[in-house]
């Protein structure tokens, strides 16, 4: 026997592998994001109720604790499962973004959200996931049948475009960007030809001109960024220049955790869309590195998934799960650092937002059950001893009964 075969097999190698890259990249970026909403959030929450720096804190609690049963829950279900609910994902949608558009409530010159009871929702957080699934169902369906303006707008174009449609109504450009991201990962995984995607690239590029020309906030933001020299640093460009300042202050290891001076009311939007700001000034370069080390890990994990899974849904979905979440992460950190004109989209698992929190969870959760039923990944899991009898084995000492 030679010295090669010997050899433990790579932790890489396992087929449980996209799993657990996927619960550590999710435990980094959750803990990450609590410390520094904690932070970020306490200065806002002392300001504005009556003295509590924990309220708004407290709200993301509570939305995590929501988000990670469905992560758990999610996690456990089989592929089939995920199937049989996607309909009712992108129907629940569907209906809240109409209900957006009735009586929702605007906020920044968007019109994203709606108020059950006491609780607000953003729908468009539960359309990024229900597009998701819906187009893994329907592309791996007709797949081989992509080569048709007809087939490819019959259903999935037809089911992407009334949800852009729906979010555009609420003048959100961000989160429709985020929508292409999603839908081309999925024709893309499809295998939808390539040719047909330079015509979907200009219609999309021709659709956000009509809107930058239409509102004079978004051709502001894209005036700025393209002629940086229209700058007022108290007016125009005052989160761009006091995120750079954030970043520079923090260097390499940081100001410190909680010691964020941009978060005392010179950032606006520190709890949400300019958090990788804040993360940066107070665990600096090496912080932003980490949150960066995750985006890679889940990259890394869909990557596997889509490579190895049999079911071509689990595929197309698993891609179009990551683009949404990666994407926009990276649409997020490209604003703060003034690669891209504002656009007002978080960063998925660090930014405050309960709605956001909840959905991304959910997305990663489908992504944990698809990586549970990779080939042999199921043979891996019962291989491996429990926690409780590892446990046991350690407590006495290693001897046997």
């Amino acid at each position: 026997m030679t010295a090669q075969s010997t050899r433990p097999p790579s932790a890489w190698s396992s087929p449980a592998a996209s799993y657990y890259l996927l619960a550590a990249a999710t435990s980094i970026l959750l803990l990450v994001g609590l410390a520094v909403v904690l932070s970020s959030s306490s200065v806002f929450s002392i300001r504005q109720e009556g003295g509590n720096p924990w309220t708004l804190f407290l709200i993301q609690l509570a939305a995590l604790a929501v988000g990670l049963t469905a992560l758990v829950i999610g996690s456990r279900q089989s592929v089939s499962w995920w199937k049989r609910v996607t309909p009712l994902i992108l129907l629940a949608a569907l209906v809240l973004l109409v209900a957006v558009i009735a009586v929702g409530v605007s906020s920044g010159g968007n019109r994203n959200w709606v108020e059950v009871g006491s609780v607000t929702l953003q729908p468009s957080e539960i359309a990024k996931l229900g597009l998701a699934l819906y187009l893994g169902m329907v592309l791996s369906t007709f797949r081989r049948e992509l080569t048709t303006f007809k087939r490819i707008m019959v259903p999935g174009g037809v089911a992407a475009a009334a949800v852009m449609v729906l979010i555009l109504a609420g003048r959100d450009m961000g989160t429709a960007a985020v929508v292409c991201v999603i839908v081309a990962a999925a024709y893309w995984v499809a295998g939808l030809p390539l040719r047909f995607f330079a015509p979907g690239a200009a219609v999309a590029a021709v659709g956000a001109m009509v809107l930058i020309s239409d509102g004079d906030t978004r051709s502001a933001r894209i005036s700025l960024w393209l002629d940086p020299s229209t700058c007022d640093p108290q007016g125009n460009c005052l989160q761009t220049v006091h995120a750079t300042r954030a970043l520079a202050s923090g260097g390499l290891w940081g100001l410190g955790p909680g010691m964020s001076r941009e978060k005392w009311g010179y950032l606006p939007a520190a709890d949400n869309d300019f958090i990788f700001a804040i993360l940066g000034e107070e665990f600096g370069l090496i912080g932003a590195l980490v949150v960066l080390i995750a985006l890679a890990m889940i990259v890394i994990a869909v990557s596997r998934i889509v490579r190895h899974h049999r079911d071509p849904f689990a595929q197309i979905a698993a891609a179009a799960i990551g683009a949404w979440i990666v994407g926009q992460a990276f649409i997020n950190i490209a604003v703060v650092l003034n690669l891209l004109p504002v656009t007002g989209v978080p960063l998925p698992l660090v930014s405050s937002g309960g709605s956001s929190l909840v959905m991304s969870l959910a997305g990663l959760g489908a992504l944990m059950a698809f990586a549970r039923s990779e080939p042999g990944a199921r043979e891996a899991f019962k291989a491996r001893p429990s926690v409780i009898r590892r446990s046991m084995v350690v407590l006495s000492g290693g001897r046997r009964g």
